[in-house]
């Protein structure tokens, strides 16, 4: 069964001009990890928002079976919470210990403290950030921040996992420990969607068979040999590109 599914899915630049994907189709299946690179400012990040939710341009978007073009905000808000996420802002809550942010999802949920406090202590452990897990967020050094996002991405087992530039804080054994989490996750079922640039992230998943998908000229491809030096390729599209602007909150 296909957790994520799109069907020639456009999606436009907003600031108009030529569109920043094209004719995009593929399908992610439980327990499968597929990463998608391409250079800031491709269109990556347009993903995720639309597998939330957000229209697109053409095409059909469809996660855990549904097409969220479709579903209302009430149904939308429902689904989402089956689906873990690591956004690049990170977004998590400076006042809080590292703890209380991975617990937030499972108080949501209405999961006893002392269930979710637990639950929250095994995923910090595993991220490699035990002895932090008591700390104030503002307290981490950037590396261990992004960790804590993960481990609240993780903490309600999702089926889906959508992660967002996840290691580029990370050192390779940051990045190792977060792989290694994913790897975990998609063993137990979940389906995991990652877009990454990181070299280190890439070469993990080479070794570990994850499927890549590389985002070109608004093309989504196995680009194969191809793109044989894909490092340079991102180098190169990222010096022409001029990023657009974020909407407030996102």
């Amino acid at each position: 069964m296909s957790v994520i599914e799109l069907a020639d899915v456009r999606l436009d630049h907003p600031r108009g001009g030529p569109p920043l994907v094209t004719g995009a189709s593929f399908a992610v299946g439980a327990g499968e990890i597929v990463v998608i690179v391409g250079a800031a400012g491709a269109g990556t990040s347009r993903f995720l928002a639309a597998l939330l939710g957000e229209p697109v341009a053409a095409g059909q978007v469809s996660v855990l079976g549904r097409d969220v073009g479709k579903l209302r905000r009430s149904s939308l808000r429902m689904l989402r919470r089956n689906v873990g996420i690591v956004p690049q802002d990170l977004l998590l809550l400076d006042d809080r210990s590292a703890q209380l942010n991975v617990v937030m999802p499972l108080e949501i949920d209405g999961i006893p403290r002392s269930v979710s406090v637990m639950r929250a202590a095994e995923i910090l452990a595993q991220l490699g950030l035990a002895s932090e897990a008591a700390l104030p967020i503002d307290c981490l050094a950037a590396s261990a921040r992004q960790r804590v996002a993960v481990a609240r991405a993780l903490v309600r087992e999702p089926d889906l996992l959508l992660a967002d530039q996840p290691t580029s804080m990370q050192d390779a054994a940051g990045c190792e420990l977060v792989c290694d989490a994913f790897t975990a996750a998609a063993a137990r079922g979940a389906a995991c969607l990652v877009l990454s640039r990181d070299p280190a992230l890439r070469a993990i998943a080479e070794l570990r068979g994850w499927r890549q998908l590389w985002l070109i000229d608004g093309v989504l491809d196995r680009a194969g040999e191809k793109y044989a030096q894909i490092d340079d390729v991102i180098v190169e599209l990222e010096s022409n590109i001029v990023p657009f602007p974020r909407a407030a909150g996102a």
